[in-house]
């Protein structure tokens, strides 16, 4: 692994953009130069050090969930647009979120779905399962979303009605990944299924893919990739078939965030203060 970030903490969420990588590191939120890798940006945006922020990003906006609380900020200088307590307590805390050009979707825990209209933010609330939904994928003019008791749901959007259910497990459907018309998704149980969009059916099932938690980190090449950041494992699997191809043992511990670029893959995690790489093709 290389160094591409120093930043001194623990990089809990980042975004990359053709010229730069947004860090969201303690109380700040750190603009790094791609190529240069030199601070270009900096600026603190929460009052608290926090672990458990979670961002998705888009070409305009950065948006921060941290337990209730919703962030919305400009990706060019962090300025804070909105921040927004969606609920009360850890009873009602955000599980996941995604967004669409007009919409900001929010999983609540115990199976509801708060959304946000991005030109006035104004909230509605929707009942959806009984479960959490702590992964939550956009796909065509639906949402795909993984439940604590291990069933994939696919949502209508300008309703948030449930269209399918395909029950993959009891556990938790931690990390889902979409590549074009296939959905991969990562068990608690340490399943791996590899399911077709067009028929809401699973296709591929392998077991046992990694001794503890994983989440899928995206294609390369022909493989799509898994980490276990508990296990310290970067795994390769034939995207078609899911047959393994190589295992990576690389150090990290707990938790972490990753992203492929080309050959390249950005990784944080608990043990890394800032943000490292790993030269794929190597």
């Amino acid at each position: 692994m290389e160094h591409v970030a120093e930043l001194g903490g623990v990089v809990t969420g980042f975004n990359v953009t053709a010229h730069c990588i947004d860090c969201m590191c303690g109380k700040k939120f750190v603009k790094i130069d791609k190529h240069s890798r030199e601070i270009i940006c900096q600026k603190t945006v929460f009052e608290k050090e926090g672990l458990s922020r979670k961002l998705v990003a888009d070409e305009e906006h950065i948006f921060v969930y941290n337990f209730c609380t919703l962030y919305v900020l400009s990706q060019n200088d962090y300025e804070l647009i909105g921040k927004w307590q969606l609920g009360n307590d850890l009873s009602s805390d955000i599980c996941g979120m995604t967004v669409d050009d007009d919409t900001i979707y929010c999983s609540i825990r115990n199976g509801k779905m708060i959304t946000l209209d991005r030109q006035r933010y104004l909230t509605k609330e929707y009942a959806i399962s009984r479960n959490s939904m702590w992964s939550v994928k956009i796909y065509d003019s639906y949402l795909v979303c993984g439940t604590v008791d291990g069933k994939l749901l696919l949502l209508d959007k300008s309703t948030l009605s449930i269209e399918k259910e395909l029950v993959l497990g009891k556990k938790n459907i931690g990390s889902l990944h979409m590549d074009g018309e296939t959905l991969y998704a990562a068990g608690h149980d340490g399943r791996l299924f590899k399911i077709s969009m067009r028929n809401f059916e699973i296709q591929s099932l392998v077991k046992n893919v990694h001794k503890k938690m994983f989440d899928c980190a995206g294609i390369y090449r022909d493989m799509l990739v898994t980490v276990s950041y508990p296990c310290s494992e970067i795994a390769f699997w034939d995207k078609d078939t899911l047959e393994k191809r190589k295992v990576m043992n690389v150090p990290l511990k707990l938790s972490g965030r990753t992203y492929i670029e080309d050959d390249f893959m950005y990784i944080s995690s608990r043990n890394i203060l800032g943000i490292d790489g790993i030269r794929l093709n190597g």
